[in-house]
């Protein structure tokens, strides 16, 4: 299977995550204005072209501008603040090696208030998830927006992942857990060959206490613990 065609932030990993891995999926690719102003100037970023890097280093390929990235950044200390922490030394260990991040649209935008929302339901925008879907197969699918559960579950999205992922075999749960700080509402939703979790943007305006997701622990380690036992991972 080719894997050129794919919009992914990482290197394939024979055996890790080219199937089976788990997905880091938010809306679409970042494009912030700075970004767009460094382009226009020539001097966006080059990369070290034939460099191997995992989600957890992408600093081998872009250099480490990449390490003040602060979506990325966001979502290493979640998975620290359940209790797996990401090896960012080199190519890091099976976990690491395991994590494939893409998107479910293929654009790019400046920011999520800027992006029209229906544009995610478009013929295109679902094949391009299908797509990574279909070839990739992961095991855990994590979304990174409120908004990518419910467009899951949309008519024209759904059978087509079921004829992928299989069935449902246990039906989306929505958890909003007891804080001071902002309840921000968790999606879980498992199928015959896939685990769909929903979370918050991580750079939504309102902001996520790392507190708040720290609550997540038990439901996090419960579903990576029996991934990492599936594949037989040292962790």
């Amino acid at each position: 299977m080719a894997y050129q065609d794919l919009n992914i932030g990482n290197s394939i990993f024979d055996g890790f995550n080219d199937k089976n891995g788990i997905m880091i999926c938010g809306y679409e690719w970042g494009f912030s204005k700075e970004d767009q102003k460094q382009f226009e100037s020539g001097n966006e970023l080059k990369p070290n072209e034939g460099i191997e890097y995992t989600f957890a280093n992408k600093a081998l390929y872009w250099g480490e501008v990449a390490n003040t990235w602060s979506y990325d950044n966001a979502i290493k200390k979640w998975f620290e603040l359940w209790g797996y922490p990401l090896d960012s030394h080199d190519l890091g260990g099976d976990f690491e090696k395991s994590f494939v991040q893409t998107n479910w649209a293929y654009t790019q935008g400046n920011s999520l208030k800027d992006s029209d929302p229906n544009k995610f339901l478009l013929p295109e925008q679902i094949d391009n998830f299908m797509h990574h879907v279909e070839v990739l197969k992961p095991k855990i699918i994590i979304f990174m927006g409120s908004k990518l559960m419910d467009y899951l579950q949309n008519s024209e999205v759904l059978p087509k992942f079921k004829a992928i992922m299989g069935d449902i075999v246990e039906d989306r749960q929505v958890i909003q857990k007891e804080s001071s700080h902002t309840r921000f509402k968790v999606s879980f939703q498992k199928f015959e060959h896939c685990q769909v979790i929903g979370f918050p943007h991580p750079s939504g305006s309102r902001g996520i206490a790392h507190d708040y997701i720290k609550l997540f622990e038990p439901e996090m380690k419960k579903i990576l613990n029996n991934y990492i036992e599936e594949r037989g991972f040292v962790k």
